[in-house]
């Protein structure tokens, strides 16, 4: 039979300890800027949200929805099994309304 070595549980509950407050951190982060940014956006008009400054450009509504797009496919379809529905290309579409 193995021996139990104290140390290496001692240091695994470490770890888990300390991922638990990086994951804390993270999530409590992550509220704080999303409910940061769309304070920012609900001060927008509808014409502010969709104007971009030239047609090559993104307007406010292709960078949220694509930073959306993002957080959705890297962090909800990994730590929450929710499905993967983001639509790359339709992010960056001209004329996109939030």
């Amino acid at each position: 039979m193995e021996a139990i070595n104290i140390q290496t549980i001692q240091g695994d509950v470490s770890l888990l300890d300390s991922t638990s407050l990086l994951i804390d951190f993270l999530l409590k982060k992550y509220k704080s800027e999303k409910k940061q940014t769309l304070q920012v956006i609900e001060q927008l008009s509808d014409e502010d949200i969709v104007w971009a400054p030239t047609p090559e450009s993104n307007s406010i509504a292709n960078l949220a929805a694509h930073i959306w797009g993002t957080v959705h496919q890297r962090v909800e379809t990994a730590f929450f099994n929710v499905p993967d529905t983001r639509d790359r290309d339709k992010e960056f579409d001209r004329g996109l309304q939030l």
